[in-house]
């Protein structure tokens, strides 16, 4: 993936975060009040100039309502109901990956009729880091180790996960891996939407 393809990918996120916040009414201080991430670093992330985790995009389209694929996909054309989506290699290649503290990532899921789950493919990069910054977020995580080895630290607990290992998490407990191998690791991660999460909020909030 070139450097233009990978700005592009990241200003079209920026460019729908922004969209879904103008349109509920709500400043950057707001927001980062909500989210708990920084007015600056926020508006870096909606011009396209930092790559953030998937962690804060669910923090983020949690606290928007909004459904995490809408900050992947365009919801502007005609609704047409979808029972299945593709995602093919070739078009994700040409699309670019987005970039995170650590890892590099694909949306997996596309524009499924009121999904219940998200999909993402990860690559983390061979690394001498030991330290890894964690992060937490609404719903459920499954991680399933497609390659290579991965330390991966659930709060205080660190778990060593090779080819074929799969870990099963409360999204709410901080977490992140690491690559630990000599290769690069790949990783298929299923998530909970905000979106189906029961935040126990009524009309008269």
């Amino acid at each position: 993936m070139s450097l233009d393809q990978a700005r592009l990918v990241a200003r079209q996120l920026g460019f729908r975060i922004r969209a879904a916040r103008q349109l509920r009414k709500l400043t950057l201080q707001q927001l980062g009040t909500d989210t708990e991430l920084s007015a600056a670093y926020l508006s870096r992330i909606e011009r396209g100039e930092t790559a953030t985790s998937i962690a804060n995009l669910i923090v983020i389209a949690t606290r928007l309502d909004v459904p995490l694929r809408d900050l992947f996909e365009d919801t502007n054309e005609a609704y047409v109901p979808k029972y299945y989506t593709v995602s093919r290699k070739a078009e994700r290649e040409a699309a670019g990956q987005m970039a995170a503290n650590g890892y590099d990532y694909h949306w997996l899921s596309g524009a499924l009729t009121e999904p219940k789950l998200s999909a993402f493919f990860l690559e983390f990069p061979v690394t001498a880091d030991t330290d890894v910054k964690l992060l937490s977020h609404e719903g459920e995580e499954v991680l399933y180790v497609l390659a290579g080895r991965i330390e991966f630290q659930i709060g205080s607990d660190r778990l060593v996960l090779d080819e074929g290992d799969c870990v099963h998490l409360i999204g709410a407990k901080p977490h992140m891996g690491r690559n630990i191998g000599k290769k690069p690791a790949r990783m298929l991660m299923v998530v909970t939407p905000s979106n189906v999460i029961d935040h126990g909020i009524d009309g008269s909030a």
